[in-house]
């Protein structure tokens, strides 16, 4: 234990509640929309969907004089041919990835800079640098996502605050467990290793970049697929 402090957001999912376990032993705030986290923490529920509002991440994270790490990991798969993409669908995907993680950034800022090795870790996807048929507008927030780390590393770095993503392949967990037998073979037969992303792979990188001696990293998108669309 480094006795550090780090906002867990989507903590109830498959790659949240990795990097919960992992950083069990730390300083833990969690946020989540309905699931409970598994690990111990200071947990607040919160619903990235609608429209929050600065006043609300104040709440949660006022009493706390330094935050030593941001890991955004909220989120939900959009899947549907774009010209059939309900609005609010639409709206939800932005407040989720967009809004609420520039709320948030905005909110803690000062705290991360107290931090003087602060980071800022977004769960982004491979969806987000090379584009998906059918997941239009999720890979549309996840590139503007990969744009906003780039754009905020370089802000950002005379504060010693670094801002990378860890851009997921297909990760096994609630998505992958809801396909078909023979919807998952035909994924796995596109992916050079034949086998899908642990969400613990996605969790060991996200601890290799909170590590102190990662600080020369900073506005990376570290792809995590086993060679799929390198």
């Amino acid at each position: 234990m480094t006795d550090k402090t780090y906002l867990i957001v989507g903590a109830s999912g498959d790659i949240g509640k990795a990097v919960h376990r992992d950083l069990q032993d730390e300083n833990i705030i969690s946020i989540s929309k309905i699931r409970p986290p598994e690990y111990k923490s200071e947990h607040h529920f919160l619903d990235l969907s609608g429209q929050i509002s600065e006043e609300d991440v104040r709440e949660i994270t006022d009493h706390i004089d330094v935050i030593d790490g941001l890991i955004w990991s909220p989120g939900a798969e959009l899947f549907g041919m774009f010209q059939d993409t309900d609005l609010k669908a639409m709206d939800e995907q932005y407040n989720i990835s967009i809004r609420s993680l520039i709320i948030f950034i905005k909110v803690i800022l000062p705290k991360l800079k107290l931090s003087k090795s602060g980071r800022i870790i977004v769960i982004s996807s491979v969806w987000g640098t090379v584009g998906a048929s059918f997941e239009s507008i999720y890979a549309t927030m996840k590139g503007a996502q990969n744009t906003l780390v780039k754009s905020l590393a370089k802000e950002l770095a005379a504060t010693d605050i670094t801002v990378n993503a860890v851009a997921p392949g297909v990760v096994s967990g609630s998505m992958t467990s809801a396909l078909s037998d023979e919807d998952l073979e035909a994924v796995l037969g596109e992916l050079p290793q034949q086998r899908l992303v642990e969400p613990s792979e996605v969790s060991s990188s996200v601890c290799f970049i909170l590590n102190d001696s990662s600080k020369s990293i900073n506005g990376e998108i570290l792809n995590i697929n086993g060679g799929w669309y390198t």
